[in-house]
């Protein structure tokens, strides 16, 4: 087990990712959205070059990431989405801190502004942990049960 405190969360604008970098972020979520959790719908979409990509790198492989969408491009407010774990790094608190450190770079860049996520259903007290609250009924994403979820005017001490 790797104390989630001792890796480095990295962050920048999807126009300035090395090649290198980008490939190893599609590997984790192909592993993770397709050939895990078997989705069919295209990952990459119009929304990655307009988003804030975060991830961890464990020995030269992503572990895990999210992306980070400014307000008023999915949604009214900002989101995260595409949030992966590599399955042998989960349950070890990485999640829960990358989490964290999105909402700190939401507060900071556009201060008090809500934050919406589509959660798998499964991950709904996770995300209620942080603060989080269901705003919609269960639906279907991508051939998987998800809540539409909604943190009210963010700041950096959540």
């Amino acid at each position: 087990m790797i104390p989630s405190d001792s890796l480095q969360i990295r962050i920048a604008p999807f126009g300035e990712l090395p090649t290198a970098t980008y490939h190893r972020i599609v590997q984790a979520r192909e592993e993770v959205f397709f050939l895990e959790q078997r989705i069919t719908c295209p990952d990459a979409d119009e929304t990655d070059p307009r988003s804030l990509f975060q991830w961890i790198e464990q020995e030269g492989r992503v572990i895990a990431f999210l992306r980070i969408i400014p307000p008023g491009i999915l949604c009214k407010e900002a989101s995260v989405g595409r949030v992966l774990v590599i399955r042998e790094y989960r349950r070890q608190g990485i999640c829960r801190r990358m989490m964290r450190e999105a909402l700190r770079q939401i507060a900071a860049r556009w201060p008090g502004c809500d934050v919406h996520i589509s959660a798998q259903a499964y991950l709904e007290g996770f995300y209620a942990s942080l603060g989080f609250e269901t705003v919609t009924p269960p639906y279907e994403e991508a051939g998987i049960r998800h809540v539409g979820m909604l943190l009210r005017g963010n700041s950096a001490e959540q």
